[in-house]
């Protein structure tokens, strides 16, 4: 059902003001559902697509679509609740990784 409610939400925005000059509007809040703003970035791909990402900060669930640019239609890619990967403090990093750099700022003060 919640899916559903996004799926609806970014269909809404995009007909409603995120498309200006067959473009969308890249990092635009917009309000959500909930109560709490929408994040929603734009990004061309290489075969003429375009790739939406929305997060909802409240709930802090995140939707990836392709839009295809042609027929208008709105592809969903992937979705999921984010909220335990915004707890994590180091994934998939490389050196230095951000705990070594908080100790170097650190032992510099």
């Amino acid at each position: 059902m919640r899916s559903r409610t996004l799926i609806c939400l970014v269909a809404a925005a995009l007909v409603c003001g995120l498309v200006t000059a067959g473009e969308l509007a890249a990092q635009r809040p917009l309000p959500a559902a909930s109560g709490g703003p929408l994040w929603v970035s734009d990004s061309p791909l290489e075969d003429g697509r375009r790739l939406l990402i929305v997060v909802d900060q409240v709930t802090r669930h995140a939707a990836v679509y392709h839009v295809d640019p042609q027929s208008g239609s709105l592809t969903l890619k992937t979705a999921r609740d984010i909220s335990s990967d915004l707890q994590l403090d180091e994934f998939n990093v490389q050196e230095p990784k951000p705990a070594a750099l908080k100790k170097l700022l650190d032992q510099a003060r």
